[in-house]
């Protein structure tokens, strides 16, 4: 949901710590010492490979990070010389078809390849998969993996003999230490992710030590007043309800509920997640999203702030929407995308993201449907999510978003008649089970 206002609440913060990294395994081994492969085939375990995460790697033989550092050559050739990871040693594993994953370099959005052209050599240039930038996932059960090129049939290896930091060529027929890398997910620790905080709406009123009412923000065109009355925002039978009704407030045609967690519950680099359960007419406008608690600071402010939008509806049964605003794609931002649940959205579903130092992800009932790399928002403006940000659940009613879709301007902006009509015989629930929060530890 864009804003285009500063909001008054302010109230002290409350940083969260971030996270930390995971190591998944590393290998005693020599480079004479063979790990005992069978053949290629029946070593492929696709399953193994954290598809859709963002993770490092670090070579058996020497300990140190495999880069894609872009200053080493325009091909940005692959070296395992690093003694840390940061941008250019991160790498997004992508599903690439057919049991095989692609490696996406996080500070550049390209693609690894095993070029054949390159003797197999392994470089970071490439824009789109083809069989160069397709490896199998090889796991050899003892906390390392392998990468065995498509384009090559050969392991990825970081062989001394050719330097100290000689490129990685996929040209080896058997794997040794030579042809061995743990692994761990950026942002990861070793426990997985631990719920850290929740609400789940069990009492018979709002918890105010987690939410704040807001009934002084108009913002968007929007139509609806919001309200802190509880014909607007109810508690009982175990989830939180959020109530649009056709009344005139304050010269709006509408009411409704917004909450917020600022000052209150804040989260820097995580996960959030909600189960949700959204009323379905064009110009119905529920919304679970995030938002920097720099906001009302001086000279920050919206978009400045950065807005990471986790679930979106303007009243369609079978899609919903995600979005980043910043400085430089705030409003209609190039950084969205239409989600489909699996049934609609009027049924229970589970809308979480997932935010660390170098990528957010979107998912629906466990399902990842967009990851957005560090790389792709910094073309358009600066990565503002690295700070702690706080929760907002609202229900608004037309806007220009809901108009932009369903292209309403009478009765109101935003709302065509039917919808008006709708909320004027029954009020319209969007209904809140549970929100959680966790950090991976």
């Amino acid at each position: 949901m864009a804003l285009n206002m500063k909001k008054a609440v302010r109230s002290r913060w409350m940083l969260m710590a971030g996270i930390g990294s995971m190591l998944l395994g590393a290998s005693a081994c020599t480079p004479e010492a063979a790990l005992a492969p069978e053949t290629p085939e029946e070593l492929k375990q696709p399953l193994a490979a954290p598809i859709g995460q963002t993770i490092w790697l670090k070579a058996c033989l020497n300990g140190k990070f495999v880069s894609a550092d872009a200053n080493l050559g325009a091909t940005a050739p692959l070296v395992a010389d690093r003694a840390a990871a940061a941008g250019w040693e991160l790498f997004q594993i992508v599903d690439a078809g057919n049991g095989t994953i692609a490696l996406r370099v996080s500070e550049t959005g390209k693609y690894v390849s095993a070029d054949t052209n390159l003797g197999g050599q392994l470089v970071a240039d490439r824009t789109a998969i083809g069989d160069w930038e397709r490896f199998t996932w090889v796991d050899f059960g003892n906390g390392t993996i392998g990468l065995l090129a498509k384009s090559t049939g050969k392991y990825v290896s970081t062989d001394t003999n050719r330097g100290a930091n000689a490129p990685l060529y996929a040209d080896r027929a058997t794997a040794g230490c030579w042809e061995s890398f743990s692994f761990g997910t950026s942002g990861g620790g070793t426990g997985g992710w631990k719920q850290i905080w929740s609400d789940e709406f069990d009492g018979t009123s709002v918890n105010t030590s987690n939410w704040s009412y807001i009934t002084n923000i108009h913002v968007n065109n929007e139509q609806q007043q919001y309200t802190s009355s509880p014909n607007n925002v109810q508690v009982s039978n175990g989830t939180l309800k959020l109530i649009a009704r056709r009344e005139w407030n304050n010269g709006y045609p509408f009411t409704s509920g917004r909450l917020e967690s600022i000052g209150k519950r804040e989260f820097r680099h995580g996960a959030i997640e909600a189960r949700l359960k959204m009323p379905v007419g064009p110009g119905l406008w529920p919304a679970f999203w995030l938002l920097g608690n720099d906001i009302n600071q001086p000279g920050v402010g919206w978009p400045a702030c950065g807005e990471l939008d986790i679930m979106e509806n303007v009243g369609y049964g079978d899609w919903v929407s995600g979005a980043l605003h910043g400085p430089g794609y705030s409003g209609n931002t190039p950084i969205n995308g239409r989600f489909y649940p699996s049934s609609p959205v009027s049924d229970w579903h589970t809308y979480r993201t997932e935010y660390s130092p170098t990528d957010i992800k979107w998912f629906i009932d466990g399902q990842l449907v967009k990851t957005t790399l560090k790389s792709e928002v910094t073309r358009y403006g600066n990565w503002v999510y690295d700070k702690p940000m706080f929760i907002i659940l609202n229900l608004a009613v037309g806007g220009d978003y809901p108009a932009g879709v369903n292209g309403a301007s009478q009765p109101y902006h935003g709302v065509p008649q039917s919808t008006a009509d709708l909320i004027g015989r029954t009020p319209q629930v969007f209904e809140v089970d549970w929100v959680r929060a966790y950090q991976w530890q």
